[in-house]
């Protein structure tokens, strides 16, 4: 028979919902021998976890909304779900492990409200550090809206843990405790249930106020000043200065040579997206090669962490959401081209990322990196000489992928390399031959040392990859926007504040097998 003062212990916090019907019972059975152990230990972890569960959902989804804006109520509540369940599993595992150390070792056991608040917190801290860890892999840091929200919810979560933490400590050690601090004087389970469920709705709001609805807005018009100057955007992944230098026969086309730091970016797409719209990643919004399609769902979620394996690994092996490599309507800013010709200057583009011509040409080499690059400096060559553009371009990336991404021996590597060098040389005589104006633009691939290197077939000031968006604007009779950080070089024309945001239709895009296989075969998506 227990002590009066414990059964009076067990009654106040049954009344407060922390123990379950046999509870008291739980220290004297025998673990290994006794199923009703387990059943009264699943049934107060169970509880504890998932009030956990609710409150972890929060900051999660909270930030993904942040990053991957806009998504539908299905796809975010999918999101939530996948989360969720991993919460309340990690949190289950977690209760349990306490309850077992509790159990096997009485001398860990609380008796203080001091040493229970500490313990609290510890366990509460060890909950807490995979969402701060979870939020720190993302390869972009977060905006200052993100990051006071997302704070405040990590700390909301902190909170709630310890009283749940707690609340599982006391039901665990009641005949050791033998009091109820002030932290559980009034029940709270229920009102911390009901206010995780009202958080996790509000998170639902942003999937209603952004429906797509209407059809897209025809380009926002702008004034320019006519011109007759052919241009030509030559952009080279892994081309360092080193490299370019190295190649006389290659810096001898250009009269004006620049190095600068590559700009930021945690992915190829995203670093050539930011060169190639001339605003930072958190305007156009690319952020990855490899992204997450929810199944059903019209958008292809890019800002994942590196962390992330619930929606790396859970998500694809429940059937829920599968990866893609980038559709061509994930962009939200148009590359400076896509603004010239939507306004009618004739421009033709060869195998940028997100754009539709790229899955043609990986798909055309079959796994020959150099290939990719004849065949792409071939198809411009062949557009120029049918179109006659006034501005031209082609992303050339075989450098970067014989360089940095395929398993070569050193002489394969070298020959290779070489191959790749004579061809970017002839495609730039090729240009010049037809009348163009040459820029090329070349990065160091990820992982890659080296600058920037920035060569233009005429006079043009010391320029870093930011300034090549306004000053082709410019070039071009166009005026850059205020939302390119870089110099225009050809002169500074009075700036617009946006050329707006890119129309496309994201639920048009499915991406083929065969690309996603490419890509894998080439490095990009390991």
């Amino acid at each position: 028979m227990s002590a009066p003062e414990v059964d009076d212990l067990r009654a106040q916090l049954r009344e407060r919902g922390y123990l379950s019907h046999g509870i008291e019972r739980w220290f004297a059975l025998d673990p290994w021998r006794s199923r009703a152990f387990w059943v009264e230990l699943a049934a107060v972890a169970g509880k504890g976890a998932a009030l956990t569960g609710l409150f972890a959902v929060v900051p999660l989804v909270a930030v993904m909304l942040f990053r991957n804006h806009p998504l539908t109520a299905l796809e975010t509540l999918a999101m939530s779900l996948l989360y969720g369940v991993t919460a309340v599993a990690v949190s289950f595992l977690f209760l349990v492990t306490i309850a077992m150390l509790l159990r096997l070792r009485p001398a860990l056991a609380v008796d203080t409200p001091r040493a229970l608040l500490a313990i609290s917190f510890a366990a509460a801290a060890l909950l807490a550090a995979p969402i701060a860890l979870w939020w720190y892999r993302f390869d972009a840091p977060p905006s200052t809206p993100e990051l006071l929200t997302g704070v405040a919810l990590i700390a909301l979560f902190f909170v709630m843990a310890t009283i749940v933490v707690s609340a599982a400590l006391l039901s665990f050690s009641i005949y050791e405790l033998r009091r109820v601090p002030a932290l559980h004087r009034k029940p709270r389970g229920v009102a911390m249930t009901v206010a995780a469920a009202v958080m996790i709705a509000l998170l639902f709001i942003p999937a209603y106020a952004t429906q797509e609805k209407g059809p897209a807005a025809p380009p926002l018009q702008v004034v320019t000043t006519p011109t007759d100057r052919r241009i030509a955007l030559v952009a080279v992944d892994g081309l360092t200065r080193e490299i370019f230098d190295s190649r006389p026969a290659l810096a001898a086309s250009f009269r004006q040579t620049s190095a600068a730091p590559p700009p930021a970016g945690g992915s190829t797409a995203e670093r050539w997206a930011t060169l190639g719209t001339g605003v930072p990643a958190r305007v156009h919004g690319v952020r990855a090669i490899e992204g997450i399609r929810f199944r059903g769902g019209p958008h292809l979620l890019q800002a994942l962490s590196r962390a992330d394996f619930v929606l790396h690994d859970v998500a694809e092996a429940t059937g829920l959401a599968r990866r893609q490599p980038l559709p061509p309507t994930v962009r939200r800013r148009d590359y400076v081209w896509e603004i010239f010709a939507a306004r009618g200057v004739p421009s033709a583009a060869v195998n940028w990322w997100t754009t539709d011509s790229q899955e043609a040409i990986f798909a055309a080499a079959k796994g020959d990196a150099a290939a990719i690059d004849d065949i792409a400096a071939a198809r411009l060559l062949a557009a120029v000489d049918r179109d006659k553009p006034r501005f031209a371009t082609v992303y050339l990336p075989a450098l970067d992928i014989i360089l940095n991404r395929l398993a070569l021996d050193p002489s394969a590597r070298l020959a290779s390399s070489v191959r790749a060098l004579d061809g970017l040389a002839t495609a730039v005589a090729a240009l010049r031959n037809r009348g163009y104006d040459v820029v090329l633009a070349g990065l160091p691939g990820e992982g890659q040392a080296g600058q920037a290197v920035v060569a233009a077939t005429f006079p043009l000031p010391a320029a870093q990859p930011l300034d090549l968006a306004p000053t082709l604007c410019a070039l071009q009779g166009f005026p850059p926007s205020a939302e390119m950080p870089g110099r225009a070089l050809a002169g500074e024309p009075t700036r617009i504040s946006s050329y707006g945001a890119r129309h496309s239709d994201a639920s048009a895009a499915r991406i083929n097998q065969e690309y996603y296989d490419n890509l894998k075969s080439l490095g990009y998506i390991k």
